[in-house]
């Protein structure tokens, strides 16, 4: 299976490690992930110019789709902005006009037979490439039982709480990723490599990095909290699937308080994955 990876600009200026595991684990699910010449995913404009935003992700789509490939990102916030990318350029025909402007200017052309409304759902599909997240590829392509019956190292005994992560859940008639109120992907991925997945009330709600830059201190209060209630839920670690939310957990986190791992560190552990970027990983981090 060949996919068109977009790891997002976080994995590439600040977490090679993350995206090293990711890598590891789809090789030894022997998935090959392919790297097209990707442009930023265009959340970082979405406040400023929705038009340049939208047209980053269509370019994006753009690129994948010439090489019939689906997308795969382990970001939320690059998966929840590729999805809003394709819903404004069905539904605001001028902000389409402009950016099928630009595209031509640069020999692109997104085509438009690909963007179709399922007829069932009332929802917009897209045929001949697909925005998978890490996550949701894992469980709907590679499926639960399939890992389970791959785990060598079963991760018993570690309690983790889900740091589930806004962009793929909300809003749900554009992400169509999971329950937004009751997600289950995640927790049953988990769970497969024999981890407890503890409940706590923090599950689905923002890590705070969105506003980080912005308002420091809210951001900081937001994280705080996050990690004194994952503790107080007897959680060993706060389990991730998006950068930002990695990144929001790895500012400034004393040793010797709950820290965050991504799910992909952990589940290529169960699967056994001799890759030096998880024995790394749980060298310094673990």
């Amino acid at each position: 299976m060949r996919l068109a990876y977009f790891p997002g600009c976080k994995i590439s200026f600040g977490l090679a490690g993350y995206g090293a595991a990711v890598e590891a684990l789809m090789k030894a699910l022997g998935v090959t992930l392919v790297k097209l010449p990707f442009n930023c995913c265009g959340n970082p404009s979405r406040g400023k110019n929705l038009t340049a935003s939208v047209l980053s992700a269509i370019k994006n789509i753009t690129l994948a789709r010439d090489r019939g490939l689906d997308i795969l990102t382990p970001c939320k916030c690059c998966f929840g902005q590729l999805k809003h990318g394709i819903h404004w350029y069905d539904t605001q025909r001028d902000i389409r006009e402009k950016v099928d402007l630009a595209l031509a200017e640069e020999g692109l052309k997104l085509k438009r037979k690909g963007l179709v409304h399922d007829t069932v759902t009332g929802k917009l599909q897209e045929r001949g490439v697909k925005i998978r997240h890490l996550l949701d590829f894992l469980y709907q392509d590679i499926g639960t039982d399939e890992l389970a019956g791959r785990i060598q190292v079963p991760l018993s005994g570690f309690k983790v709480v889900l740091q589930q992560g806004c962009h793929a859940l909300r809003p749900f008639s554009v992400t169509q990723f999971d329950n937004p109120f009751a997600p289950k992907m995640f927790r049953e991925l988990v769970q497969t490599a024999g981890l407890e997945a503890v409940n706590w009330s923090k599950e689905t709600e923002c890590c705070g990095d969105p506003v980080a830059e912005t308002h420091k201190d809210l951001a900081f209060r937001m994280r705080q909290e996050k990690l004194v209630l994952a503790g107080e839920a007897g959680a060993d670690y706060i389990c991730t699937a998006c950068t930002h939310c990695q990144i929001q957990y790895d500012r400034g986190v004393p040793k010797e308080k709950i820290s965050a791992v991504p799910f992909a560190v952990l589940l290529g552990t169960a699967l056994g994955v001799e890759e030096k970027v998880f024995r790394t990983w749980q060298k310094e981090n673990m």
